[in-house]
């Protein structure tokens, strides 16, 4: 009797734990342009894979792992795998110096430091001549909230607390890998946005009030957001490409 494993399945049992194991693996955003060092310590080397094992970085050697890549196009990306010591230990997804690059905001009501900050990070102020062809804009209080489109608002501790009006339907909220001090209370009694929370931001909803109107949305953010946070620059795209109409 043949008791040898078939090279296939030898193949297929070598390379599924490995699969598994990328699955499991955390994710990191880090910018590209300048260096970024990660909380990796190599015994031997560590390599930066792209695509096709495409090497974009790494060194021989002992040491902690500080990644080194040269600026991306505004606005792209590049998705990698770090090795170190011939084990993947990250997903990286590597960005380019202005994240917010291909997206555009009204400004126009927006803090002088917010905006400053929004624009450093590649956001454009918004062109079209009509406020109502805005679809996001950055307001400096609650009540400028817009009937329409998508509204953002950098909240600051004295705006705190906010009360959650009666047009605002749905509330929704969540957390950046750095921790907000935003809270909420929802009930028959209450209904407020409160320092002294952990949630990064919130997002208030209106019903909608006809098929052809764009449902308006809130998004307030939490007092202490860091504009050079790369996680809180990544989420605010994601939340501007969801919620804009």
């Amino acid at each position: 009797m043949d008791n040898t494993i078939p090279w296939r399945l030898l193949l297929a049992l070598t390379v599924l734990p490995l699969l598994a194991a990328a699955v499991d693996l955390p994710q990191l955003n880090i910018w590209s342009g300048q260096d970024h060092k990660l909380d990796f310590q190599a015994q031997e080397s560590w390599l930066l894979l792209a695509e096709h094992d495409r090497r974009l970085d790494g060194q021989a050697g002992p040491g902690q792992v500080v990644v080194r890549l040269p600026s991306l196009v505004a606005g792209s990306t590049e998705k990698a795998k770090l090795i170190v010591d011939g084990q993947p230990v990250a997903r990286i997804v590597i960005w380019s110096p202005k994240i917010l690059a291909g997206l555009e905001a009204d400004l126009a009501d927006a803090r002088r430091t917010v905006a400053d900050a929004l624009t450093g990070q590649g956001l454009l102020q918004s062109k079209r001549t009509k406020a109502a062809d805005r679809a996001v804009s950055v307001v400096a209080a609650p009540t400028q909230a817009r009937p329409e489109g998508l509204s953002l608002l950098f909240a600051e501790r004295r705006d705190l607390p906010v009360a959650i009006e009666s047009r605002w339907s749905d509330v929704a909220f969540g957390s950046s890998t750095q921790p907000g001090r935003l809270g909420v209370i929802y009930d028959d009694k209450e209904q407020i946005i409160y320092d002294r929370g952990n949630l990064t931001y919130v997002v208030l909803s209106e019903k909608r009030l006809a098929v052809h109107k764009a449902k308006s949305r809130l998004i307030i953010l939490t007092p202490d957001f860091d504009f050079q946070n790369i996680d809180n620059i990544v989420l605010l795209k994601s939340l501007i490409k969801e919620h804009q109409p």
